[in-house]
């Protein structure tokens, strides 16, 4: 039992090399780089620009040395008292422990936030960037695509598409599981991209496009799109195929394609009366860096590209439906 003891101080510390090793790697948004190499261009200028990023960054760096410095000090002095004074050395534990958790804990800093909603208003400048904000989960479930039992949001994005009103924001959705021994675990049921666009012109009707390994629909409101690629990786549901047909140009089904092609990611679309509700599974939004200038501006590129995408999907649907009447 006393050898067991002996090794948790090395155990925590391999804890601590996994959580140094995990942190940012997580949830990244996975596309191709020439999508976003002008958004990178783009934010690289504007950080290289801001010359309080630099400072920050030298003094996100001091911290997490100094932090990193008093935790391996820690260590050494828990494994000093661990035999000669438990009370000492549980206190050096309770102290490790904590520290831990604030090295662990995602730093932010309002500098990114900033550059963010400048580079928003350079794609448009209706835009409005709110980091900690999100889409209230009652919106989400308004969309009904599927049910969870945890929910966050933020990184909230505000404007028009057209004339057409429309909030944003990363999205992460979890079910909670119980095992037969009665152990809880939550698994991500979504994490990405939802946007809610308010209509101008409603569609009379119902329409939903799933990705094709989706199968929660009644076959009968099933409808086949005269495009091969585009069937390869969606199903489309409705209740006025003659409508739905009208709708899906081949515009708006080859951007859907294209987008798959180029990035992996495919979407979830649902329009019901005024509101046009989409997924796009990205994981993250915005993720925060602080690191060096080249891969801060990919993190942030990336995740305006991911907003381009998808509002040249939106745009293509808007535009059916103004031109037609449906």
């Amino acid at each position: 039992m006393s050898l067991m003891f002996t090794f948790i101080p090395f155990i925590f510390l391999f804890a601590f090399i996994i959580i140094l090793c995990s942190r940012g790697s997580k949830n990244k948004i996975k596309i191709n780089l020439n999508v976003s190499s002008e958004y990178k261009k783009m934010a690289y200028d504007l950080i290289m620009k801001t010359p309080e990023v630099a400072e920050a960054r030298k003094k996100y760096r001091t911290k997490q040395f100094l932090i990193i410095l008093f935790i391996l000090s820690l260590l050494v002095a828990f494994i000093f008292f661990f035999m000669r004074s438990p009370i000492i050395a549980f206190v050096l534990f309770i102290l490790f422990a904590v520290s831990l958790f604030f090295l662990s804990r995602k730093d932010d800093s309002k500098l990114f936030d900033e550059i963010v909603a400048k580079l928003l208003k350079k794609y448009d400048d209706t835009f409005e960037y709110k980091h900690n904000e999100g889409i209230l989960s009652q919106v989400y479930r308004e969309a009904r695509f599927g049910g969870y039992d945890r929910y966050h949001s933020d990184d909230l994005i505000k404007g028009k598409i057209n004339n057409n009103s429309f909030e944003l924001a990363e999205v992460h959705t979890e079910r909670r599981s119980t095992d037969s021994e009665g152990r809880t675990t939550y698994v991500t049921t979504f994490h990405g991209t939802f946007i809610k666009v308010d209509l101008e012109k409603s569609y009379d009707g119902m329409l939903n496009i799933v990705n094709n390994r989706i199968k929660l629909f009644s076959r009968d409101q099933y409808v086949t799109i005269d495009n091969e690629a585009f069937e390869k990786i969606y199903d489309v549901f409705t209740d006025d195929k003659i409508k739905a047909l009208r709708l899906l140009t081949p515009d708006v089904t080859s951007k859907m394609v294209d987008i798959y092609n180029e990035t992996g990611l495919y979407c979830e679309i649902k329009i019901v009366g005024k509101f046009l509700y989409m997924r796009l599974f990205t994981g993250a939004l915005f993720p925060f860096s602080f690191s060096n200038p080249e891969k801060e501006s990919k993190l942030i590129g990336e995740s305006v590209a991911v907003v381009d995408l998808a509002f040249k999907v939106i745009k293509n649907f808007v535009n059916e439906l103004e031109r037609f009447d449906v």
